[in-house]
């Protein structure tokens, strides 16, 4: 057990807990030692990885159990193309793996620095309509529900677990390995450009048939940032990056002007509101005005700073409505005189059947709006903003992405996922007391609903 009066933040800052009961496990005989020790003091208990999450979704003041001490890759099967690893393994860790096995995973989000466990339970995402998010390429899973029995799921055995457990939201079991699809290791061609933002939507279809795509829409700047990305075979002596830079000039570019500069304005923009749109304006000329050509590594490729702390809201509305989302937030800003800062992020996702994907049933386009906190310090009118756009990702439909902090309660989201009660059910089957629950399941899921029927057999 760790020592107890430890407290825990997520990255950006703006969630902390302090548990009065603290465990590393290092397998799932530990992992079931805590469960025990939790249910003995009727206690809830939750799981933290990497803690990256904007939002409580791991934060606990009651059990805290953490899987930094199962974080090994279990087996590699380069004939199969799967991989095994334990749910504490970092993206980080499983990408560099893969990469001297000659493998790599399909898709990835913008980081690699979450557990696998947590990336799946909240169905983080990367981007290309052929894809779906990263919880789809999970093929089998092993989780420790609260009573102490293991369960195994995959296609074959307990299907509607695993359509449950792929995206769970840490309410189903402490997930202890995970068998994922994995692909043959590719480059990533990506070339980057500047657009506008009718531009770019009406070239969309085209687009969207493009391997990885994705683009940020730059408010105040009226400018858009597009990035193209083609597959191509691992030719680690073709890595390169055009135009070329000196060191030297990249470390000013992208640290320098590209990081404390940024945060250094946006600071003052907390004290100055009206200097934002002048922020924006400044950004987008010295970091998306020069169109960049690149190869390398997909993983490396896939992934980018994020630069500093922020908070971050972003729903997956149905593709067919991103034309008329992106014009509606564009008009929501300028209208209400909002004072926002840049990027909004807009990436595509396929279709799947995980029971709580915000993907689940449709193709789908999410929307990404970022409020930075430089130096910690939050931007006044963040709640503004993120209220506005979302009620208006509503009217389209939208679903929250899990990991995010969001408005709508159990009720709003029932209506959105025709899972819901399948998943209810679930959830009240493998944890009728509600142990693995905490603030956010109590605001986004609700109290455990014992069922009248089991939903699924395993």
């Amino acid at each position: 057990m760790i020592a107890p009066g430890r407290t825990f933040t997520n990255w950006a800052g703006d969630e902390v807990c302090a548990p009065r009961n603290v465990r590393r496990a290092r397998d799932a005989g530990e992992v079931r030692d805590a469960l025990q020790a939790a249910d003995a003091e009727g206690a809830r208990l939750r799981v933290l990885g990497a803690a990256h999450s904007p939002s409580d979704i791991a934060m606990s003041d009651e059990h805290l159990l953490t899987l930094d001490g199962m974080d090994r890759v279990l087996a590699i099967d380069p004939e199969a193309q799967t991989v095994r690893v334990q749910g504490g393994t970092r993206l980080a860790t499983l990408n560099a793996a893969l990469a001297a096995r000659g493998l790599a995973l399909p898709i990835l989000g913008s980081i690699s620095d979450q557990t696998v466990a947590g990336a799946v339970a909240t169905a983080t995402h990367g981007t290309g309509l052929g894809h779906g998010v990263l919880s789809t390429i999970v093929t089998e899973l092993e989780l420790v529900a609260p009573a102490g029995e293991t369960l195994r799921a995959s296609a074959d055995q307990a299907p509607d677990l695993l359509r449950a457990a792929r995206c769970s939201l840490g309410a189903l079991g402490v997930v202890t390995e995970l068998t994922l699809r994995v692909a043959p290791a590719f480059d990533l061609i990506v070339d980057e450009a500047p657009s506008t933002l009718d531009a770019v939507l009406a070239a969309l279809p085209e687009r969207l048939a493009i391997d990885h795509y994705r683009f940020w829409y730059l408010p105040h700047a009226e400018t858009a940032w597009e990035w193209k990305a083609a597959r191509a075979p691992r030719e680690p002596a073709a890595a390169f990056q055009h135009p070329a830079e000196s060191p030297l000039r990249r470390l000013w570019r992208e640290r320098v002007v590209g990081y404390h500069g940024f945060e250094s304005l946006l600071y003052l923009g907390t004290l100055r509101p009206e200097i934002i749109p002048d922020v924006n304006r400044w950004f987008a000329r010295k970091m998306f005005a020069t169109p960049r050509r690149s190869r390398e590594r997909s993983d490396r490729q896939f992934n980018f700073d994020c630069l500093f702390r922020q908070r971050v809201n972003e729903w997956a509305i149905p593709i067919e409505c991103t034309a008329d989302a992106l014009r509606g937030l564009r008009d929501l800003i300028a209208r209400r005189g909002l004072r926002v800062h840049l990027p909004i992020e807009v990436r595509f996702a396929r279709g799947d059947d995980a029971w709580l994907s915000p993907c689940h049933g449709r193709d789908s386009c999410y929307v990404g709006v970022i409020a930075y906190r430089p130096f910690g310090r939050p931007h006044p009118g963040t709640d503004e903003y993120f209220a506005a756009y979302e009620e208006l990702m509503a009217s389209f439909g939208g679903r929250p992405h899990w990991a995010k902090r969001f408005g709508p309660g159990p009720r709003e989201l029932a209506a959105l996922y025709p899972r819901w009660d399948d998943f209810q059910r679930m959830r009240a089957r493998l944890d009728p007391r509600g142990m693995l629950a905490n603030a956010y399941t109590d605001r986004v899921l609700g109290p455990v609903r014992v069922a009248a029927a089991p939903v699924g057999s395993f």
